[in-house]
């Protein structure tokens, strides 16, 4: 600081007090510290400086071309796509340059120099280099696929939320207004140089777009025009999407909103005609580091307090809230339900639609529990904790159910901002009602692509034949070791053949552990001089078998008897069946120790027609509704004899087929049906026959005794 001031007072004067200060305060510098400074050599007054002697004059800085200097003018949305970096990376494939792999990264815009806003944004890219997309800054795909993702076919690129280019003439210019940058981050295959797409466009309606221009080697460009040439001014009000329709939709409603933090309602509803969810658990990650402060409704996997206490929370809320009391701190929280018991728990209890143990059934079976709740405080942390308007909702959204939650069964997309959510009134006004400040929309789908594996199996049997056809080999799977006692040991699980088609048993092994039915196994298939394959056939693994036996057939009317096994152990509680018959179900009539319920024309979770002519069993509360598990290798048994008329189903042929389930659903699940139905080949006579025969009998010793006289 002295050194800076000697200049200044040199140049004061050389008589009076100018002097005498300037001296002192040099010397005062020369001693700061006990250590001599060296004084600068400063040239006499009035001594020209030659050139090189100058110190270097600060320049300012070009300016940067802007977009009227690089494209052509358009009146419409400018698409530009800038590959910026490549480089080599492993495997390094030296022999097959054609699939060496390499890394890029590109710039994709966006800028609106036209008339009208462009509302929710979509720009596609045409790839031809076997791309694969692995990062898209704050952009998603709208498909909703998730990154890492093969875009070789092309892709269409949006806003994680909806986002609006608007356009200068209301922004008075504002680029940061009129313009989206995208940064692109992939791998491609065999272009060492410059990969660049095949086409670029912008997928919204009303503008049509321009044969892409390269611009050197690494620019393409494209204009877009729009159609309508006129000003439009947007207003605050924002843009929101159509619902979504899926197998799982996730609301999350803001409902209180403070400068710190917010209120969130989050409701999962089961959309599927007849699968039933049990033990969900649904995780998500943070847009900004947020955290949850409380719950209500449901609980967290984990507190991870430390990211927290250690993190920008715990600087940021050194006094309230105390963070060492967070409900979850994780940047991936997950979140479980709680148990019945703490429906009306004022403490972490008391939401409505809470508290189900994790149970979400499908609306055919109990449309007042096809939806669990949970509430949460979310506390927003630096730069978005000073705005009460400032909302991000979590994103990377992922939804399971009981041990599967990772498997990808369900795959869900991005957030999408609807309509908020209206609720009634909490003091039961008949007129009033609160609506959500803000409400996203998660829709989660099965994956076609992940198969489970199956739970449950069917088995087929008949009065007119004795032999019951089993499970299928193998039906839920083979596994080294069954998951049950009563599918035998390791030992013996492994020397079965897997490929072998399951065995005929007689009816009365149905009820025998699989571990047992060996000798009984080999026993059918001597008497009835049927090969008996070495190893033997593997069991059905299954945890659950449900027996199809057709009792009787009369000529207005046929019975059934359905029959549930459980050979897990585990217990089953408000189980239920949904059997698909399409030639039968009209003509239902009833099942006498169980509730049967014709169902309507179902729809799948997308509103399309899909299962039609199904009735739905049920056990009858506080006498069957249990399916037990196994014990000292007996089963869990439940049954129930069914009855149709043939008035509502003429010409059917119940021995034939018509009177065998052509899909059945335990608990939502598809069972495995066998491959053939029992034949009729070995078909008992029925009374009326057995009686003609015997008249004939009768007549024919009556006549041999006449004769005889």
């Amino acid at each position: 600081m002295v050194q800076n001031c000697l200049p200044m007072l040199l140049a004061m004067g050389a008589t009076g007090k100018g002097w005498v200060i300037s001296l002192l305060v040099i010397t005062l510098a020369f001693h700061v510290g006990g250590q001599a400074i060296v004084p600068p050599v400063l040239p006499p007054t009035g001594t020209v400086l030659p050139p090189d002697a100058l110190p270097p004059m600060e320049m300012a800085p070009a300016p940067a071309p802007s977009l009227e200097d690089l494209f052509p003018p358009c009146q419409g949305v400018l698409a530009v796509y800038t590959t910026t970096f490549t480089k080599k990376i492993y495997p390094y494939l030296n022999e097959t340059p054609w699939i060496q792999p390499y890394s890029f990264m590109a710039l994709a815009s966006l800028t609106n120099m036209g008339y009208s806003t462009v509302e929710n944004w979509e720009m596609g890219i045409t790839y031809q280099h076997n791309e694969i997309l692995v990062d898209a800054g704050t952009a998603v795909l709208a498909d909703g696929r998730k990154m890492p993702v093969d875009v070789s076919n092309g892709t269409i690129l949006t806003g994680s939320m909806p986002e609006d280019i608007k356009n200068a003439i209301e922004t008075a210019g504002n680029l940061k207004l009129i313009q989206r940058v995208i940064p692109l981050v992939g791998t491609e295959f065999g272009i060492k140089t410059d990969p660049m797409p095949k086409s670029i466009n912008i997928t919204n309606k009303d503008y049509n777009c321009s044969i892409p221009t390269m611009k050197g080697n690494n620019t393409m460009y494209t204009c877009c025009l729009e159609k309508n040439r006129n000003v439009t001014l947007t207003d605050d009000e924002e843009n929101y999407l159509p619902e979504e329709k899926g197998n799982i939709t996730i609301l999350y409603d803001v409902t209180q909103t403070y400068k710190e933090n917010y209120m969130a309602m989050v409701q999962i509803t089961n959309n599927m005609p007849v699968t039933r969810i049990d033990h969900w658990n649904l995780s998500w990650t943070w847009a900004e580091g947020e955290f949850i402060n409380t719950i209500m409704g449901a609980q967290t996997f984990e507190a991870d307090i430390k990211r927290c206490v250690r993190g920008l929370a715990g600087r940021t809320y050194a006094g309230a809230p105390d963070v060492n009391k967070a409900a979850c701190c994780s940047e991936k929280p997950i979140i479980l339900d709680l148990p019945t018991d703490r429906t009306n728990d004022t403490n972490i209890g008391g939401i409505k639609n809470c508290c189900k143990n994790g149970t979400i059934y499908p609306a055919i079976i109990d449309p007042k529990k096809t939806t669990a709740a949970f509430l949460m405080n979310v506390y927003k942390v630096p730069p978005g904790n000073d705005d009460v308007t400032y909302l991000k909702p979590p994103h990377e959204f992922k939804f399971g159910d009981g041990a599967n939650t990772t498997d990808g069964y369900y795959t869900c997309g991005e957030p999408r901002l609807i309509k908020p959510t209206v609720y009634t009134d909490p003091w039961n006004s008949l007129i009033h009602q609160r609506s959500a400040v803000k409400t996203w929309q998660v829709t989660c789908n099965i994956t076609a692509a992940v198969k489970r594996t199956p739970k449950c199996c069917v088995s087929f049997s008949a009065y007119f034949n004795d032999s019951v056809v089993p499970c299928r080999n193998g039906a839920c799977g083979h596994p080294l070791k069954p998951a049950s006692l009563v599918y035998g040991t390791e030992e013996n699980a492994t020397r079965c053949s897997k490929d072998a088609p399951a065995m005929l048993l007689p009816y009365g092994a149905l009820t025998l552990a699989p571990v047992n039915r060996t000798e009984k196994m080999k026993a059918w298939a001597a008497i009835n001089r049927k090969p008996i394959p070495n190893p033997l056939p593997c069991t059905d693994n299954c945890g659950v078998n449900v027996n199809w036996h057709i009792v009787s057939d009369f000529t207005k009317g046929w019975s059934a008897r359905l029959t549930l096994l459980g050979w897990s152990n585990i217990t089953y509680p408000d189980w239920y069946v949904v059997v698909e018959m399409p030639n039968a179900t009209r003509g239902l009539q009833e099942a006498y120790t169980m509730n049967a319920t014709r169902l309507p024309l179902l729809n799948n979770s997308n509103g399309d027609p899909m299962i039609n002519n199904t009735f739905v069993l049920t056990g009858l509360e506080g006498y069957n509704n249990y399916l037990m598990p196994a014990q000292n290798l007996t089963s869990g048994k439940i049954q129930s004899v069914i009855s149709f008329t043939k008035d509502g189903t003429p010409g059917i042929e119940v021995p034939l087929g018509g009177g065998y389930p052509s899909k059945i659903w335990f608990n939502g699940e598809e069972c495995v049906l066998p491959d053939t139905i029992p034949t009729n080949g070995s078909r008992r006579l029925s009374p009326s026959v057995s009686l003609v025969l015997l008249l004939l009998s009768f007549l024919c010793q009556l006549v041999f005794i006449l004769g005889s006289l």
